[in-house]
């Protein structure tokens, strides 16, 4: 599960909705964003999927993901087959990320 989100991470398309980051900011800071959040957590049971599919559990500092990027995808943004509860360290490693502070307050 991990490699495949790792490989969708990385899919590229030409729109570029989102490919600023004040874009993407008023996205996440938005109340139809954070009520989706909400509802997509509750959906994921408040847990890391990806932990979940190998039999563990992972409740700490969770993101919803979006499988398919939301800077080349906008169309998914929204949409909850593309939408993920992953923990913050699964998350960093989706995007290669080695160190990244993680701020409640953006999500």
């Amino acid at each position: 599960m991990l490699n495949d989100l790792i490989e969708k991470a990385k899919l590229r398309t030409n729109n570029d909705v989102y490919a600023d980051r004040l874009a993407r900011n008023n996205f996440y800071q938005s109340q139809t964003w954070r009520n989706k959040r909400k509802a997509i957590l509750k959906r994921d049971n408040n847990e890391c999927q990806v932990a979940k599919s190998t039999g563990g559990v992972d409740k700490d500092k969770l993101i919803v993901h979006h499988v398919k990027p939301l800077e080349y995808f906008p169309e998914l943004a929204m949409d909850d087959s593309n939408l993920i509860t992953v923990s913050h360290r699964v998350h960093n490693i989706i995007h290669g990320l080695k160190v990244a502070k993680f701020n409640d307050e953006w999500w």
